[in-house]
């Protein structure tokens, strides 16, 4: 196990100033930000982005910007046409203020409704974003990779929300602490066809026993469309890597010469052991660390850092 002494995945939460923008207006932490009756609160009725600022730029900025668009068009809530430049300007702000390395959480619920369930005709939808510090990830997590549960649960692939980013996370809430009590860092779910969709909050990539490939699961599993993985995928091409998008039965899985997750604030993040198997020798494997070296270099190329 692999887990810091707070059993916090390997990471704590960065320390500083949260700098907090409710409608566009910048307003205190500690202020009130939401109403009672907003439906992002009562239904989780919204959807949101995190990205992750380097050296005080917002890597794949427009990448994130085009899938909540496709998310609150999905789900049908308005999103102004300027929200690219509404984050630009606050990551600007933020780094003026000393977060040239932040975390950037978009939020857009629906807004304000009455009770019941049914969407108000003309929402006003609720944008909230937060800019704080990143998680400080452990060294360790890199060196000496994390532990993964497979969780009980499944990812509903067929789900009217399936693919998209809502603010409904109580499954991996669920999963994360089930892992937890098993004594692992991050759960794996797989979808209602037992093939392999994606963990908590990151995508799954795997180095198949029989192949040279990389191997992550199609978007058709329940896997998010996840920025970093689309990142991934590109940087194979880059080093003459094959990468398969093709579900994974939960034996290959299981089976893995390697497996790493995925995520924009974690980055690539190599799993060594599964429900208490190892992954290939239990350590972070070659490709694996290859893909780690060229994601750096791509973050540092595009953002500076």
């Amino acid at each position: 196990m692999h887990r810091n002494a707070s059993g916090s995945s390997g990471w704590n939460v960065g320390r500083g100033p949260t700098m907090i923008w409710v409608n566009g207006h910048r307003m205190s932490a500690d202020s009130l930000h939401l109403s009672a009756l907003d439906r992002g609160f009562t239904l989780a009725d919204g959807v949101f982005e995190t990205m992750r600022v380097y050296d005080g730029q917002a890597f794949r900025l427009d990448a994130h910007i085009r899938r909540l668009s496709d998310a609150t068009s999905a789900v049908g809530i308005p999103l102004p046409t300027d929200i690219g430049d509404v984050v630009t300007r606050a990551v600007v702000e933020a780094s003026a203020s000393g977060l040239r390395e932040a975390s950037v959480r978009l939020t857009v619920s629906r807004g304000v409704g009455s009770p019941g369930l049914a969407p108000p005709a003309s929402p006003q939808p609720t944008i909230v974003l937060a800019i704080a510090p990143p998680p400080a990830f452990s060294p360790e997590i890199y060196a000496n990779g994390v532990t993964v549960h497979v969780a009980s649960g499944r990812r509903n692939e067929r789900a009217m929300t399936a693919g998209l980013k809502t603010i409904a996370f109580t499954d991996s809430v669920l999963a994360l602490a089930e892992a937890r009590a098993a004594g692992a860092d991050d759960a794996i779910f797989l979808d209602t066809e037992d093939h392999v969709s994606e963990a908590t909050s990151s995508n799954v990539f795997i180095a198949a026993a029989d192949s040279k490939a990389l191997v992550t699961p199609p978007l058709s599993c329940g896997a998010l469309p996840g920025i970093t993985r689309a990142a991934v995928i590109e940087l194979a091409g880059a080093l003459g890597l094959d990468v398969d998008v093709r579900p994974i039965e939960h034996d290959e899985l299981l089976a893995s010469r390697e497996v790493f997750l995925t995520s924009s604030l974690r980055a690539i993040a190599p799993a060594v052991s599964i429900d208490g198997r190892s992954v290939g020798d239990g350590k972070p494997g070659s490709l694996t660390r290859r893909v780690m070296e060229a994601y750096a270099a791509l973050v540092s190329r595009e953002c500076g850092g």
